[in-house]
């Protein structure tokens, strides 16, 4: 089977190109492994994203609604706030002519 050195050197050498195509094979199947995660993980963080983005929809028209409603009542309260303060004129301007 080895009669010279040469046959040797080919079962080494076919020994070696056998381990190196294990290791490509091993690192292949960690390098896919590793990019089936970030597939997940990067699946993961866009749900996420839209459920914060869903979120602060929700925030940004309920204090769309609120501010509606705070302006009728700012309103509400200048006309009531002018109300009093024209019948308290009244009231004073009675008092001097009495």
């Amino acid at each position: 089977m080895l009669e010279t050195s040469r046959d040797l050197l080919n079962v080494v050498l076919a020994g070696a190109i056998g381990l190196i195509a294990i290791f490509i094979c091993w690192g292949m199947w960690y390098g896919i492994a590793m990019l089936r995660n970030l597939s997940k993980v990067t699946v993961s963080i866009r749900k996420k994203m839209e459920t914060v983005d869903k979120i602060l929809d929700l925030i940004k028209a309920k204090l769309e609604q609120g501010s509606n409603h705070l302006g009728m009542l700012a309103d509400s309260a200048i006309k009531l706030v002018g109300y009093i303060v024209d019948s308290q004129k009244k009231k004073s301007a009675s008092k001097k002519k009495d």
